[in-house]
């Protein structure tokens, strides 16, 4: 086959193009994937979904958080507290946050850690419809709330309206500050399976300076057949299966790619290169057709991003996919060119 006046090995053409499915996929797959969590975020008012409401009630003093945080921060990768706080006009909660349970896309700025929600600065992370009331004072960004005077850490939102763009978030110490410690709250957990530990910790944590109600059921648990019948299960399961299929083609298509340069690998060998040249020389080509097959994969999915509304796709998706489309392929290179260097 003739390119631009150059002739293109056949077997090559075949690895260009299954690469290019290959990498299109794997674009579908991550942009799929990221806008799927942020609309399950949004649709559940930025909670994973399996989240705990409690009380807190016959605290005397404010401070009863100190030590409950201390111990659960030291024992816990991934958790939320959140307090809801009643406004008629935007969602408001008080958030400390330790690792990443629910991350919302940023728009600038950075998302609460655990120093920066739990510290004794005033700090919130503001929705792109609440940019309004920011102002800037030596060289940082404040909003007002409440009476308190807040510095903004970060705007969160979405293109398109979302939950999240009309949310405020403010640090715990804060929260409690405005309202009381003695009220309700939520506890949320990246995974399903820590809630009823840090739940039963919380509730022995408050024991002695104050009480806590919150409703632990083992029962309450989704179970396994509902898990994976579930939409998010069932969309993982046929993205990994279509993943699977172009991998399975372009193992087959690498086997023949690689027995069409055998005449050229004993080339290289009357030439006298040694086994480590001639496996160089077979990944350079090797990835300049996955490379750009990758390039076509991008173009295409670009077209697509442009055409359909509902599919985007951000600077990250293309990194991530990368890294993904190089990783399987080195993995099928290995493992194609080791079969075969046994057969001959």
């Amino acid at each position: 086959m003739k390119v631009a006046g150059k002739k293109i090995p056949r077997g090559t053409v075949l690895l260009f193009l299954s690469f290019t499915a290959i990498s299109l996929c794997l674009l579908l797959i991550v942009s799929a994937a990221r806008a799927e969590r942020i609309n399950d975020m949004s649709r559940n008012n930025m909670y994973t979904g399996h989240q705990k409401n409690f009380s807190v009630y016959n605290a005397e003093e404010e401070n009863v958080w100190e030590d409950v945080i201390e111990n659960l921060s030291a024992k816990y990768d991934d958790f939320a507290i959140y307090m809801p706080i009643q406004d008629p006009e935007i969602v408001v909660r008080g958030i400390c946050v330790k690792g990443s349970v629910e991350v919302p896309p940023m728009i600038e700025g950075k998302y609460f850690d655990f120093d920066a929600s739990w510290s004794g600065t005033p700090t919130v992370i503001l929705g792109k419809d609440c940019q309004k009331n920011i102002f800037e004072w030596n060289g940082k960004k404040y909003c007002t709330y409440g009476g308190i005077e807040f510095e903004v850490l970060g705007v969160m939102g979405t293109k398109e309206d979302s939950r999240i763009n009309h949310m405020m978030l403010l640090d715990l110490r804060s929260a409690v500050r405005m309202t009381n410690v003695n009220t309700s709250y939520v506890l949320d957990t990246k995974k399903e399976s820590d809630m009823i530990k840090i739940g039963q910790e919380l509730s022995g944590l408050f024991r002695y300076s104050a009480e806590v109600a919150i409703l632990l059921d083992k029962g309450d648990g989704v179970s396994p057949i509902a898990q994976l019948l579930s939409s998010g299960r069932i969309m993982d399961t046929m993205h990994v299966m279509i993943l699977i299929s172009f991998s399975l083609s372009s193992i087959l298509v690498t086997f023949i790619w690689l027995r069409f340069r055998r005449t050229l690998l004993y080339a290289w060998q009357l030439c006298g290169y040694k086994e480590y040249m001639k496996g160089l020389e077979t990944a350079k080509r090797y990835y300049l057709a996955a490379g750009f097959g990758f390039v076509a994969g991008l173009s295409l999915m670009t077209l697509f991003s442009l055409t359909v509304e509902d599919i985007q796709m951000k600077v990250m998706d293309i990194v991530q996919a990368f890294g993904m489309t190089v990783g399987l392929g080195t993995v099928i290179l290995l493992f194609c060119y080791m079969v075969d260097r046994r057969n001959t």
